[in-house]
Parts: C-alpha cells; structure tokens; sequence
C-alpha cells in the first residue's frame, strides 16, 4: 500500500484546523502522513493548537508568512508519500476520499489529477456548482480545487507551484502544468470534500479586485504559452461562447429595465461574478 502525503498549509486558521486534521485521520486509507506547515500564524491559539499536537502520523513544519504556494511546496519537499493531497486548514474531505484517489491512480498511469464534487460550508451551504471537467473548460478558467490528488513525481517534473502568484490561482497555474505533461483527469462523482465559506478570505479579496484578477488571469496565459497555441482553436472557441454569455446576460439584465432597480441589478451582476471567480 503506497503511502499519501496530505499538505496543509496553515495561517491563522486555529478555529478550524482540529476538524480538518479529524477528517484526514479518519480516513479508511490508513497509509497517511499529515504535514502541517505553519505559515507564520499570529494567532495564539492556532500557535497552542500546533504546538501541542503529538500524532506520530503528523509532522508539523514552522515557517515565516511564505502564503500557501510557497508552503505547499515547502511541506511536499520533506514529504514521503507517492500521492500528495492539499488540503486547507478550514476545509475537510470525506472519509473515502483519499482511497477512491489512490484507486484511480494505481489503475491508471496516465492519470494526473484525481478530484470530485464538492460541496459548501460555513457562510454559504449547498452544492458547489462547479461544471463537470472537460479539458476546454480548462483553457478557459479552473474548474479543479486544490484539495485534488496528484503524483509527488509529476510535480517535481513541473517545478511545483508557482510563487509568484500572491494573489491566487496557483492551483489552476499548477493544473495546467500537469496537463502540459499530457495527464489525464479524473472527476469522481461524489461529494468527496468540504469548501468552508468566510465573510473574508483570500478568494473574496482577489474577486475584489478586478485590476488583480486581469493581471493574474494575464500571467496565467503567459506562464503556457505552448499549451494555448497547441490548443488555439479550441481556446478561441471557448472564449467566443462565453463572451455570448456575457453578452446574453448583460442584456438580460438591460431589458428588465424598470422592473429592478439599480441595487438589484448590482446584486445580480455581483452574483454572478462571485460565481465565475469562486471556481
């Protein structure tokens, strides 16, 4: 039985970290090591909760505020594990998850990238509407969380996650490159993780600004340049269908006219970019 590295960055996330940690030993695939990398937390009691663990199956690794890509790729360095699965210290999975990941990896060397259907937590509950993958659906924006499995060799082979990118999207960054490496994608088709929802985070703060998103968006198109001209075909078609989107529902929202007024319309619009941008 080939053994699982799961990642777990954390900063600040003392309120959330103890169901997170439960809901990775409380895995049926008993192969597991835990490497939790203390990103520089301030906060007292994540500091005692961290300071005080002493499971054998997990290792705790101190560092200054490095942000998750930085520690992600710190953890994975010193990690023993074949498969590596990240997971945020607010977020949880389910109790099958890491052994349907490692079956579909073990059957299939081809096989890059092992995620599922996810649902909400906390500030928002219900399902996570994200589409079910297609490789053109990646061109266009990520479609795949983080908390996805993948092969320790496959990101040694990819350099690991790209730091650089402060304000997010490292983890689409990261699929691409995997994809670049000609894998494949596997979606399983269970609720298998657990997206916890703030009033704040680094999500809602990068949606916040879209000067941040077009320039991350920029950087991410530059960083594959060999991917998008392979694929320029399927990539512009892909785009022209969402920019008629785009166009259908801003004059959707234009004929309502009188019907809604100005703050109702904002709230729609706001709706449906926080939508977009939480994939």
């Amino acid at each position: 039985m080939c053994k699982v590295t799961v990642i777990m960055p954390c900063y600040n996330d003392g309120e959330f970290i103890e169901e997170s940690i439960a809901s990775v030993l409380n895995q049926t695939y008993k192969n597991i090591e835990l490497i939790i990398i203390n990103d520089g937390s301030t906060d007292e009691k994540t500091n005692t909760i961290l300071g005080n663990i002493s499971n054998p199956l997990i290792k705790v690794l101190n560092t200054k505020n490095i942000g998750p890509s930085a520690a992600r790729n710190f953890g994975i360095k010193v990690s023993t594990g074949k498969y590596i699965l990240p997971v945020d210290a607010d977020d949880k999975i389910h109790s099958v998850y890491i052994e349907e990941c490692v079956n579909q990896l073990e059957t299939n060397s081809d096989v890059g990238i092992v995620y599922c259907f996810a649902e909400l937590f906390g500030e928002q509950k219900g399902r996570w509407d994200l589409p079910e993958y297609t490789f053109e659906s990646m061109l266009l924006d990520n479609i795949i969380f983080v908390t996805s499995m993948f092969r320790k060799k496959d990101w040694e082979r990819v350099g690991g996650f790209n730091e650089n990118l402060i304000h997010g999207m490292e983890d689409y960054d990261f699929w691409l490159s995997i994809l670049e490496l000609n894998r494949e994608v596997i979606q399983l088709k269970e609720v298998y993780f657990f997206y916890r929802i703030k009033k704040v985070s680094r999500t809602t703060k990068f949606s916040d600004n879209s000067s941040i998103v077009k320039d991350t968006y920029k950087t991410l198109y530059l960083n594959h340049p060999k991917l998008y001209e392979k694929y320029y075909k399927e990539y512009a078609m892909i785009l022209r269908d969402s920019l008629i989107e785009q166009i259908y529902i801003n004059k959707k929202l234009t004929d309502f006219g009188p019907v809604i007024n100005k703050v109702k319309k904002i709230n729609v619009i706001k709706k449906f970019v926080k939508k977009i941008l939480i994939r």
